[in-house]
């Protein structure tokens, strides 16, 4: 197996967003922000359909709760590779700093 992927990050029980452990943070929000927006996109959708004139069905429920579902999923799973850079980068910095500091006494 490629090495990569090996280090990637699958955070969900079933489905798998493959996260590249090299990922910058800023590149982890921006694709977590992209798929916040999109379903937040998709549920204003669904708020201004009618469903009066049965243009909106059980199995439209049932894939946009799917697709709501699986974007959710993988903005939190960005959001917690984010948060997980961040907290490498903070304990790094911390035996740097221990590190930079231990001939003096």
């Amino acid at each position: 197996m490629d090495k990569r992927l090996e280090q990637a990050n699958c955070l969900t029980e079933t489905e798998c967003l493959l996260i590249d452990p090299r990922t910058d943070r800023e590149t982890l929000l921006d694709n977590a922000e992209m798929r916040l927006d999109a379903i937040k996109d998709l549920m204003f959708t669904l708020s201004t359909m009618n469903g009066r004139d049965n243009d909106l069905t059980s199995v439209d429920l049932s894939n946009l709760a799917m697709v709501s579902r699986f974007l959710v999923g993988d903005a939190c799973d960005l959001l917690a590779a984010a948060r997980q850079r961040d907290l490498d980068a903070r304990a790094a910095a911390h035996r740097q700093t221990i590190k930079g500091g231990a001939g003096h006494v």
